[in-house]
């Protein structure tokens, strides 16, 4: 197996930024599908070659947030002569949400589906933001082939999600970009040109032969 790491870095982004795809409530109108969020590249090759990834990050303090800012961990799929905003996706990190900080994750396959999950207590303080590790592995088991999506505490991987569609067809040349992102979705009341600045760490991609 191979790994590819990156050193810390940061990523900011503008209000309107997002990765997101939902139908219309409207007959005939046109559906969201928004992938404009800004992203750093950990990694990329054929999807049957992936492993696992794993990546820590923060955003800033609550006070400073706003409704459904976010960053984290992005698996994007690519096939050739395929737009960016038709392809299938899975993203997750932490989203500010109802006035807390959730673990999101939204798994786009043709649409978005989101989930949400305690950060947990100690997620964050007044003057530090919340903070958290995410990993995604693959799995094979009796049933088939998958991958995991965890929360790790400690020494501890709370399992969030298993998504079972993303290597049906890693047979056929379908690539995966494995990628860090920061997304604000709307912007800050009274402080519309304001970024939202997440800082990543200790990022993994571990890849196969």
């Amino acid at each position: 197996m191979s790994t590819s790491r990156k050193a810390h870095f940061k990523i900011p982004a503008i209000a309107g930024t997002d990765i997101w795809r939902k139908p219309s409530t409207m007959l005939g109108a046109e559906p969201t599908n928004v992938f404009n969020a800004p992203t750093a590249c950990l990694g990329s090759k054929l999807l049957r070659n992936f492993h696992r990834a794993r990546i820590s990050f923060s955003l800033p303090p609550r006070s400073e947030l706003s409704k459904y800012d976010q960053g984290g961990l992005l698996l994007s799929l690519k096939r050739e002569g395929e737009e960016k905003e038709n392809s299938q996706w899975i993203k997750t990190g932490i989203e500010y949400y109802l006035d807390e900080p959730w673990v999101g994750t939204v798994c786009c396959d043709r649409w978005a589906d989101w989930s949400i999950a305690s950060l947990g207590g100690d997620a964050d303080s007044e003057t530090e933001g919340p903070t958290a590790t995410i990993e995604v592995e693959r799995s094979d088991d009796e049933l088939g082939k998958s991958l995991w999506i965890y929360l790790i505490k400690g020494d501890k991987r709370i399992p969030l999600r298993e998504v079972n569609w993303i290597f049906a067809q890693e047979h056929e040349d379908v690539w995966v970009d494995v990628s860090a992102y920061t997304a604000r979705p709307l912007a800050k009341e009274g402080k519309e040109k304001e970024e939202l600045i997440v800082k990543f760490w200790d990022d993994e991609v571990v890849w196969r032969a």
